[in-house]
């Protein structure tokens, strides 16, 4: 009887003693896991060039008195029990891997004390109390700060100052800004119109306004006037070329594949290429006759009359808002330059490009635009929530019963349905919806969705 209670208290201390080690060393982990965390999220603000956090301008430090004493005593306590397990007369071999096992935690730990007291101890707080404090040029500083009215009174707009803005991630673009803002005031500025579309394209969007005068072609001449404009290539000399692989619109409408661009390859070839378009149908499968180009004729006359204003957001040189142009339409060609001029050829068309990056609200006010018309620009590429913030952008700004006209969307067959998808979470009501192979590339993988959706009144 006698033995089985010692056998019974035995296995009882051993069970203690084993929760005891589990214990001790899961604390152990975690609190090197914590405090290794601390070390590096501190570390990262002793960089200059770390992406900063525009929404917290204090960097707090790390209290290195309190941390070196915990981690003191958490050392002390495993070495304690460490030395009484080996010093134990009996030492079973589940005991033996818990020694061990505490070892490699108090290396670890021991490891992190060391790291710790290497992390210099002064200016462990990093103040950025106002963003431009972020930044080292000094007209970045000085664009960014907030700038009181001088009547220390509210201005008609109802506030006591201005607050110019900068894209949240200018904040992590810090070496490409200030390259881009390093100038002298009042004289030419540098010719880095593809340093600023970087700087858009990837976040920096909006970008800080400068104070200096940009560089123009050297030899500017005055534009055709309208009636000639439209269909008719502009002058070379009123374009700066130094930026891209074409110096002439020749080698733009030339059918080299050495332009520096492949999207609407051909769309500077006005004649052939684009003075047929939405004027003229083009058969995209001739098995079903189906296509995905609507004509501007049958789309207008769904709402005869109230169709006036309209943005065409997408990559063209503008022709789509010249043939709406002849229907007495005015739309805003929203539009960059990848690779090519593509803002200088609409305006040199006598048409109205709108200089704008997928990143950007639309800056126009809600309910104000009749027509929203979009091609080979928003395609399978696009991530899908992205693609739903853009599409919740343009009902934003369409108003109530205006057009939504998806044009030649092309992505894979597999992902069809999820893009589908996003455009019918609008519960527009569909006017055409056609979905056709992609026959231009001879790739069956591919397929064109073409819509005309109408905007419901949504009153309430």
């Amino acid at each position: 009887m006698s033995s089985k209670v010692n056998i019974i208290k035995k296995f009882g201390s051993c069970r203690g003693i084993h929760r005891l080690i589990l214990i001790l060393g899961t604390l152990a982990v975690l609190f090197c896991v914590a405090t290794l965390s601390k070390a590096y999220s501190f570390r990262s603000f002793l960089v200059s060039d770390t992406p900063f956090n525009p929404t917290n301008f204090v960097a707090r430090g790390i209290n290195h008195t309190d941390t070196k004493k915990t981690l003191e005593t958490v050392i002390h306590k495993i070495q304690t029990k460490l030395d009484q397990m080996r010093d134990s007369p009996h030492e079973s071999p589940s005991e033996s891997k818990h020694a061990s096992f505490l070892a490699d935690i108090l290396g670890l730990i021991e490891s992190v004390h060391k790291s710790e007291q290497s992390i210099p101890q002064e200016n462990t707080t990093l103040h950025f109390q106002e963003p431009h404090e972020y930044f080292l040029t000094e007209e970045i500083r000085k664009y960014i700060r907030i700038k009181p009215n001088r009547l220390r009174k509210q201005n008609f707009m109802g506030a006591n100052a201005t607050f110019t803005s900068i894209g949240h991630s200018c904040f992590s673009m810090k070496a490409e800004l200030e390259e881009y803002m390093d100038y002298d005031i009042g004289d030419i500025c540098n010719d880095d119109w593809k340093l600023a579309q970087k700087l858009m394209i990837h976040g920096c969007d909006p970008l800080p306004r400068r104070r200096c005068f940009s560089k123009a072609p050297q030899f500017y001449t005055k534009p055709l006037p309208i009636s000639e404009s439209i269909w008719t290539l502009p002058d070379n000399r009123n374009v700066r070329w130094s930026q891209y692989k074409c110096k002439n619109f020749t080698c733009l409408v030339s059918n080299t594949t050495q332009k520096g661009f492949f999207k609407c390859a051909d769309c500077f070839n006005l004649i052939d290429h684009e003075k047929p378009r939405w004027i003229k149908p083009v058969l995209q499968d001739p098995n079903s006759n189906l296509t995905s180009d609507f004509l501007i004729t049958e789309v207008l006359d769904l709402k005869p009359g109230e169709i006036r204003i309209g943005l065409d957001f997408s990559v063209g040189t503008g022709t789509f808002a010249a043939r709406m142009r002849e229907h007495n339409v005015t739309i805003l060609s929203a539009t960059i330059n990848l690779g090519a001029p593509f803002s200088e050829m609409i305006a040199l068309r006598g048409l109205m490009p709108i200089y704008l990056t997928v990143n950007q609200r639309l800056p126009f006010f809600d309910n104000t635009l009749d027509l929203i018309h979009t091609t080979r620009f928003l395609d399978g590429w696009i991530d899908l929530v992205l693609l739903d913030f853009v599409v919740y952008d343009w009902d934003r700004v369409l108003r109530p019963g205006g057009l939504l006209w998806i044009d030649s969307f092309f992505c894979l067959k597999e992902d069809l349905n999820e893009y589908l998808q996003v455009f019918k979470m609008l519960r527009y009501r569909k006017h055409k919806w056609v979905v056709v192979p992609k026959m231009d590339k001879n790739d069956v993988r591919e397929v064109f969705f073409s819509a005309v959706l109408e905007k419901p009144p949504r009153p309430f």
